[in-house]
């Protein structure tokens, strides 16, 4: 954790590690060669597309039993010998278990090396539990053992959870990256399931390895920088990151995803650390890499669920957020410091590469800022790559890449635009940072509240010597996490709700512990699609997620947008209602029903919602079949009651009216150019003698009044005019009738209207209004 170092406790640093040695810059600094003693990245190659990736539920989608399973017997141990043990002594060691006589066994043969160098024994029987006990404890006694352990056999298919080793093709003969980090081992005790990761990167590509697991993303790269032009958007598509500095483009999100959450034991390509985890990309690189540091920012708090002005809340945020990327900065933009500050705020670590200069990291951001999950690079072997920037900036080493050790992923196949999936190598602390992320996935399964500290800490600790740094162990780091997916305890007023409401008849069983929220909230997730959330202002109440008003409630950002609920969903006539409120007071209602086949809100706090809400609500106006609606100048909200709608429209100036959505009146108003021409209605539809009218008034000012009668329809003419007044004074409709014109205005300046009685009257700036028939 490094807490003497007073830049370190709260963010670390990020580097883009790539194949072709380059850095990518999101300040307008050019791309910066690696250094000169850096190793030579590989060349980027490709091997075609791949295999079609997996069904849902198939080959370790869903992992259902999380304790290990294996038998107390095998035939196997596993001893890993001190790096300076001499030949003669490791012989020594492995025949003096063998000859013990109080093991029934005759010979015990070296079968094939494993992770970090150890060795893999075979004997020729079974081996019960007491005989493994006394072989472990022979050889650990031996100075030149590191350590010894049972290779046990595991059984019980752990409903879906990968296999160990993974059939996956590349992971044999190309993956020494996950063999170092023991992936494998620690897929007994968790594989991601259930856990989002955010990779803030290039963007996301179609790949059969990923795309049933890829969550709705966003495009945080500004229109200057981006290659589709159009600015922020909810296409994270990587469109291809080729430019001066980059010759070729590189999918590096697509590589990164892989690494990190690839399908695992499917039969295809590669796995991943994290298999059964969801991804979702915050596009936040364009072209050459490139994209303002704001714009970086925004993808990297929208990814750990913050609320950034300008995007769409972020209905399924990260529980960790990859961002392989680095630049030179003496200091942390205060900008993105904010972000990791605000991610780090809900516990949800920023895992950042190292940066490849091969130099200080405290020199490169985001690697310098505050709170951050910092990560160097290691080729095979167990050794610190020449690139990998170093310092008290780092918490952990993990698999990086170089010459001859490339890590490999998925990518597209295509040169500078998208043409197919396929598998590829890149090098760099870019690519050890997923590592990593990959691991706290499984860590977060175990245990979704952990700390980002907490989870620093653990990595640390679990991880292994190697060039003064810890390097990182999966296995060991997830068994070191309690497991609190079972045995949760109800208690306070979640607990007292959920008994006095339903208990497992209507919830299930709790699937968590209390979790601390945001605003002194705290929630508890149950098995049948119930959440029970509790504050001090609002009590204990449930929100169901397998219902529409859940739904909405998820889609919005849950507590984030609407706050917490402050009743039941509640049947009314029609459909139901559930309403939430936020701390500072804002109130809304989520009204669902049938009739439209989806749920909409009210901000009861809004001029729009409290008339609502004030004069009857669903009973007098029917249900919102939209959400309130905002222009430059308004907003509207349209409520539907059997054959009517009831269209809600509010302004500064004219307050709040309501028009009839299949009037005649309404359907001029559309005719005449609406509200930009004709502007917001400043009073409801009014009952005349023989029809109805309406007032309008525009953003100049200018008021109009719409008249309908069923034998001369809708017609307009200017509120407060001189024929409006003539018209007023001289029996109104019982005296002129109804206008079967518009107000129309003549060459000569002169403006006519005609009624219904045959009367025309006529106006010039001249002589005012005269009766001309």
């Amino acid at each position: 954790m490094h807490l003497s170092n007073p830049q370190k406790n709260l963010v670390g640093l990020c580097s883009v590690a790539l194949a072709t040695g380059l850095l990518v810059s999101n300040l307008s600094l050019p791309a910066t060669a690696a250094p000169a003693d850096a190793p030579a990245a590989s060349t980027q190659t490709f091997q075609g597309p791949a295999a079609n990736g997996p069904e849902a539920g198939d080959n370790g989608e869903a992992t259902t039993t999380y304790a290990p399973s294996f038998d107390e017997s095998t035939d196997r141990i596993i001893v890993k010998f001190q790096d300076d043990a001499a030949p003669l002594q490791r012989n020594v060691a492995v025949a003096e278990v063998a000859a013990d006589e109080a093991v029934a066994t005759e010979s015990l043969e070296p079968l094939k090396e494993t992770v970090g160098g150890a060795l893999v024994l075979e004997a020729d029987q079974m081996l019960d539990e007491t005989e493994l006990d006394r072989m472990i404890e022979t050889l650990e006694a031996d100075p030149a053992v590191e350590y010894a352990e049972p290779d046990y056999i595991i059984n019980a298919p752990q409903a879906a959870t990968p296999r160990n080793p993974p059939n996956d093709p590349y992971y044999a003969g190309y993956q020494w990256n996950m063999r170092a980090i023991d992936a494998a081992g620690a897929w007994r005790y968790a594989t991601g399931e259930g856990v989002v990761i955010g990779i803030a990167d290039t963007g996301q590509t179609g790949h059969p390895e990923l795309s049933g697991k890829t969550l709705a993303g966003h495009d945080f790269v500004s229109a200057g920088q981006s290659r589709d032009g159009d600015g922020w958007d909810p296409n994270p598509n990587d469109e291809g990151d080729w430019g001066p500095q980059v010759p070729a483009s590189m999918w590096h999100g697509t590589h990164v995803a892989g690494i990190a959450a690839a399908y695992t034991d499917n039969g295809t390509g590669v796995a991943g650390v994290a298999p059964n985890a969801k991804v979702q990309h915050a596009r936040i690189m364009g072209v050459n890499g490139r994209a303002y540091t704001s714009d970086q920012a925004a993808g990297i708090a929208w990814s750990a669920g913050v609320p950034v002005p300008g995007a769409p809340a972020n209905p399924t945020p990260a529980k960790v957020v990859n961002y392989s990327e680095g630049f030179y900065s003496a200091t942390c933009p205060r900008v993105l410091q904010e972000a990791v500050n605000a991610a780090y705020a809900r516990n949800v670590p920023v895992v950042a590469a190292a940066g490849n200069f091969g130099a200080n990291a405290a020199g490169t951001s985001p690697a310098n800022c505050l709170g951050a999950i910092v990560v160097g690079a290691t080729a095979a072997g167990d050794v610190m790559t020449s690139y990998s920037n170093w310092g008290s900036m780092l918490d952990v080493l993990a698999p990086g890449g170089a010459v001859g050790s490339d890590v490999w992923s998925t990518v597209n196949t295509g040169r500078y635009t998208q043409v197919g999936p396929g598998y590829g190598p890149l090098n760099g602390t870019s690519m050890a940072a997923p590592h990593v992320t990959g691991i706290i996935a499984l860590m977060k399964e175990r245990n979704p509240s952990l700390t980002v500290e907490q989870i620093r800490s653990t990595l640390q600790t679990t991880g292994k010597n190697v060039n003064g740094y810890r390097f990182v162990n999966a296995s060991r780091a997830v068994q070191a996490v309690p497991d609190t997916r079972s045995n949760y305890g109800l208690v306070g007023a979640i607990g007292a709700y959920y008994w006095a409401n339903g208990a497992q008849g209507r919830f299930g069983d709790p699937t968590t512990h209390e979790l601390v929220l945001r605003d002194g909230g705290v929630a508890q997730i149950f098995s049948r699609n119930h959440v029970i959330y509790w504050t001090s202002r609002t009590g204990a109440h449930a929100v169901n997620f397998s219902g529409g008003i859940g739904g909405k409630y998820r889609a919005g950002g849950y507590e984030n947008k609407y706050g917490y609920p402050v009743m039941d969903e509640t049947a009314i006539t029609g459909g139901a209602v559930q309403k939430f409120a936020l701390a500072d007071g804002r109130r809304y209602a989520m009204y669902w029903t049938p009739a439209h086949h989806r749920t909409h809100v009210v901000w009861e706090g809004g001029a729009i919602g409290w008339r609502f809400t004030r004069e009857g609500g669903t009973a007098r106006y029917g249900f919102p079949s939209e959400d309130e609606v905002a222009y430059s100048y308004g907003a509207r909200q349209t409520f539907n009651l059997g054959s009517a709608d009831h269209r809600f429209y509010w302004s500064a100036s004219t307050g709040v009216a309501v028009m009839n959505g299949r009037g005649g009146i309404f359907n001029k108003w559309v005719a005449m150019g609406h509200a930009p021409v004709v502007g917001f209605p400043s009073t409801d539809e009014q009952a005349i003698p023989g029809g109805v009218q309406q007032r309008f008034r525009n953003l100049q000012g200018r008021e109009t009044l719409l008249v309908w009668s069923p034998s001369t329809g809708t017609k307009s003419l200017i509120a407060g005019g001189g024929l409006y007044h003539y018209w007023l004074n001289n029996g109104y409709t019982s005296g002129l009738g109804f206008p079967t014109t518009d107000e129309t205005a003549h060459a000569d300046g002169s403006v006519t209207l005609n009624f219904s009685s045959g009367a025309q009257l006529k106006w010039t700036a001249k002589d005012g209004v005269q009766r001309i028939k």
